[in-house]
């Protein structure tokens, strides 16, 4: 249990949930803006996952959250980077499984099924980083 840091983990977990939810937010509004603009009616929130620009932006912004929880989670660490920057997005793993589990992902299933491992792997990647800033 020496080699895992669980403030590192626990504040890794976290700033890849609030960073994910934040990116999600920031790549809908745009969407959303230019659909009202455009069809001069409000775009229907059940409608945004049909996007295909929508999701796109969000894996690829949601990706990056990975990465960067990984490497705050090494960074307090301060050792096993890899090890804790992989652990850095368990949580997100698990909300994941559970969403697809429980029948609430109707649409993308085969993307959250993707997501389940390249979570752990960018995670570990951002620790990576980390250990290689360290030298």
């Amino acid at each position: 249990m020496n080699r895992v840091s669980l403030v590192g983990v626990a504040t890794g977990n976290l700033i890849d949930i609030i960073s994910s939810f934040i990116v999600a937010f920031v790549a809908a509004f745009p969407i959303a803006l230019v659909h009202t603009l455009s069809y001069r009616q409000p775009l229907d929130p059940s409608a945004l996952g049909q996007s295909g620009m929508f999701v796109a932006v969000s894996s690829i912004l949601g990706s990056l959250c990975s990465i960067l929880a990984g490497y705050v989670s090494a960074r307090i660490a301060k050792h096993d980077e890899v090890l804790n920057g992989t652990l850095s997005s368990v949580l997100c793993v698990g909300l994941s499984a559970y969403s697809i589990f429980s029948g609430s992902i109707t649409n993308h299933v085969g993307l959250y099924l993707a997501f389940v491992p390249l979570s752990l792997v960018l995670g570990a990647f951002g620790g990576y980083l980390r250990f290689r800033q360290r030298g």
